[in-house]
């Protein structure tokens, strides 16, 4: 009697529903959410035990970003699998199964979405890691790669489930292929642009470039652009096809930069001293440790119009713009120190007017300077005492002979 009381009791109706039916869907709700329980236990208990504990909290971080696509992926295919069990009405059965269909498929696209970030966000992580600068290239291309196959696997899911004939639509679009070739040459030319300056390797993510009137730091590269961030802070996209077809200066792969400049000093400097403040500078140059020892050139170049001009011509050693900027302040700072303890005089652009008068008899020429008055101080600036040590200069050796 009992068991009778409680079967008509299930098979009673409730806004055309019977109780039982609402059990089923009650019980098929539990069953999602005790399975996102137990899928989310089992992903931590991995992350756990199979990842280093320094990487806990970055596999937590994109754990928690997939919880909810996966609970949307757990309701669909529960929802397709258990709602036809509920002997519903033919109509709504089939208006769920198209629904759970869309659904499941809408899902199982945002969790690929997730593990394609997941997954590049890692390799991220250890690209950072490295020197080579490939791979930070090559991570953001797999990151739209990766979603690119997920997004394309979801659109055919789709199809199939609007009744589609997927091959048809194949074989209509190797009959149209011809003409959107023909209309997307630029974008196939700038997809194999990025092929080849992945290829080739004309420069990395972070490198300086200089191309026509665009000059800045490469921030990305993509299957269709390159992005450069200029100085002045603006972004400006480069199609890949001007890349390969323009000649890209890569100031960024010097290994050595060059610095050249002419410091100009007064007419009236006698000439002992203008050859100690040659030698000083060249001590200058062989104490910096970021600057070449093996090749510099420091001369009395040219007589200028107002100054005696030195030609100062060597190469820095710098991994970027700023170390360049600095090493040469640094040595700039030391020309003028040592001006300033030889007493020669930077020139500026003057004109003197000089009056000849007539003097009878020879002039008494004055004698040198002695070397030792001026060689003291460019000592100092010498390691080692590598001042003068140059012998093989037939100037320097005549000077050094007195």
């Amino acid at each position: 009697m009992t068991a009778r009381l409680v079967l008509n009791w299930l098979n009673e109706s409730v806004i055309g529903i019977e109780i039982w039916q609402f059990i089923g869907l009650g019980v098929m709700a539990l069953i999602i959410v005790v399975a996102r329980f137990a899928i989310i236990f089992a992903l931590n208990q991995a992350i756990r035990r199979r990842t280093a504990p320094e990487r806990h909290e970055f596999w937590q971080f994109e754990l928690k970003r997939m919880q909810r696509p996966l609970l949307l992926l757990l309701g669909a295919i529960t929802l397709a699998i258990g709602f036809p069990v509920l002997d519903f009405d033919s109509d709504v059965e089939h208006v769920v199964e198209i629904f759970a269909n869309f659904a499941s498929t809408f899902a199982g696209v945002l969790v690929g979405f997730r593990l394609v970030d997941a997954a590049a966000d890692y390799w991220q992580e250890i690209a950072n890691e490295t020197d080579s600068k490939l791979d930070d290239q090559l991570v953001p291309l797999a990151r739209t790669a990766g979603k690119i196959f997920v997004g394309a696997i979801g659109a055919v899911f789709i199809l199939q489930n609007l009744d589609v004939n997927i091959t048809s639509l194949i074989a209509g679009l190797g009959l149209g292929g011809l003409a959107v070739a023909l209309a997307a040459q630029d974008t196939l030319k700038n997809l194999l642009g990025g092929a080849t300056i992945l290829a080739d390797k004309p420069f990395q993510v972070g490198d300086w470039v200089i191309l026509d009137d665009i000059e800045g730091t490469v921030e990305q590269v993509g299957f269709r652009s390159t992005r450069i961030r200029t100085f002045a802070d603006s972004l400006i996209t480069v199609p890949n096809a001007r890349m390969t077809d323009t000649a890209v200066n890569n100031m960024g792969q010097r290994t050595w930069r060059r610095y050249y400049t002419t410091v100009g000093i007064a007419y009236h400097t006698d000439p002992d001293r203008i050859q100690a403040f040659v030698e000083g500078i060249r001590a200058i140059v062989r104490s910096n440790a970021n600057m070449r020892h093996d090749y510099y050139i420091v001369e009395l170049h040219s007589f200028g119009s107002s100054s005696l001009n030195i030609m100062v011509y060597t190469f820095i050693g710098a991994s970027n713009w700023n170390e360049e900027l600095r090493t040469r302040h640094v040595f700039n700072l030391d020309i003028i120190r040592l001006a300033s303890e030889l007493q020669v005089e930077f020139a500026f652009p003057t004109q003197t007017l000089h009056l000849a008068s007539r003097v009878d008899g020879a002039q008494e020429i004055p004698a040198p300077r002695e070397r030792s008055d001026l060689a003291r101080t460019v000592d100092d600036f010498a390691p080692d005492g590598e001042a003068g040590q140059r012998s093989d200069d037939p100037i320097t050796k005549g000077y050094d002979n007195g």
